[in-house]
């Protein structure tokens, strides 16, 4: 899947002028969305507050889950054409001089990510990996926990030439099943994102996520009825679903719908997955149930507390966005939050892959180890 021209012009101008952009891929979609802001994302609630079009980064390690950058969406390029904010709407024509020069855009160039401020973030080693890996089982064993999600980086050199249009464009192409994105600002830097994994999507009638666990990558062309999961990831997933359905009932819902557990295609990769189906509800109910659903505990743990306090003394604040979530908000009476994951973060030349799973008291260090190896493949298959 190819980005327009349009598309590609208006993100030249907005890289050329460091402008707050956004772009992404849906499984089964038309085309690239592009979203362009003309001033600095701030953090505000996500729902039950302004309802202002635009896009969202929310953090791991946040005090409150309803709390996110905010990228408003002063100019927007679909299959729809381009349409340009106005307060709380869209509409077709440009509302102030900046709006116009980003519709017209500028001659394509490479689109590159603008160099970090600050150190770069330490790579880990095999062997502080599956340390840790076994710390976390200690600590499961103790009765202090059930499932501790722990994380890693690895930092690779992209090429001189790169472009983040053209990673995309290939990430589309080898992942459809993924949702695609790339995001900048100067408060969030730089995310390249090929993830499996829906937290929230709410339109007009329905409430959707998902319960996401596991991770195998069988041999190519194996039929998805043939992958066979062990107790141990079985028992993964259903923690996953236990604390969805917690979260819902808490915040009043009776009427969930719930599929049974099936194995889904994610890249080069296979997860075990149910999904979740709710009427739609009131926005303060809806603030209510992301706070108790970020961050998941597909990539924390459970108990949550507990499993997010031995992450931070562990992995100290490395993660950033990663295993937070992200995506369009109040688009077309749409929102659309996912959990950012199979992502990168890109400074100047360097790219730092993060990669984590699941750890319970039967996990072993060195398949630990495998699995995240695998799930770099992800995105560096297109580097």
């Amino acid at each position: 899947m190819k980005m327009n021209s349009t598309q590609s012009a208006a993100l030249t101008f907005a890289a050329a002028h460091d402008l707050p952009y956004a772009f992404w891929h849906g499984p089964g979609a038309a085309g690239f969305r592009v979203l362009i802001s003309t001033t600095l994302p701030r953090t505000m609630a996500v729902f039950d507050g302004d309802d202002v079009p635009g896009f969202v980064a929310a953090p791991f390690n946040s005090e409150d889950g309803n709390q996110a950058w905010h990228f408003p969406a002063d100019v927007l390029l679909d299959t729809q054409g381009v349409r340009f904010r106005s307060g709380t709407q869209l509409c077709d024509g440009p509302q102030d001089d900046v709006q116009a020069r980003i519709a017209v855009g500028m001659p394509r160039h490479p689109l590159q990510a603008p160099q970090a401020q600050g150190r770069p973030p330490e790579p880990t080693a095999r062997a502080a990996y599956e340390d840790r890996v076994r710390r976390a089982v200690a600590r499961i064993d103790q009765g202090q926990c059930e499932k501790i999600v722990l994380s890693r980086i690895e930092p690779r050199a992209l090429a001189d030439d790169y472009d983040l249009i053209d990673l995309a464009e290939r990430l589309a192409a080898a992942h459809p099943h993924a949702l695609i994105c790339v995001f900048h600002s100067a408060p969030t830097g730089t995310w390249l994102v090929a993830t499996p994994e829906t937290l929230l999507r709410v339109d007009g009638d329905t409430i959707e996520t998902m319960a996401l666990a596991g991770t195998q990558w069988p041999p190519e062309g194996t039929p998805l009825r043939d992958v066979v999961w062990s107790d141990k990831i079985v028992h993964e997933q259903a923690l996953v679903a236990d604390f969805i359905r917690a979260a819902f009932a808490a915040e009043g819902v009776a009427a969930l719908e719930e599929t049974v557990p099936a194995t889904v295609q994610a890249a080069n990769l296979c997860h075990l997955r149910s999904d979740f189906r709710a009427p739609t509800m009131a926005p303060t109910s809806l603030a209510g149930l992301l706070r108790r659903l970020h961050p998941t505990s597909a990539v924390c743990g459970m108990p949550k507390p507990e499993a997010r306090a031995f992450i931070l003394s562990e992995e100290g604040d490395t993660r950033g966005l990663y295993t937070g979530y992200f995506g369009p908000v109040a688009l077309d009476g749409n929102s659309e939050l996912y959990v950012n994951l199979r992502s990168a973060r890109l400074a100047g030349h360097d790219i730092f892959l993060h990669v984590g799973g699941g750890i319970v008291g039967a996990s072993e260090p060195a398949l630990e180890w495998e699995e995240t190896v695998a799930k770099t493949r992800t995105i560096a298959c297109v580097l």
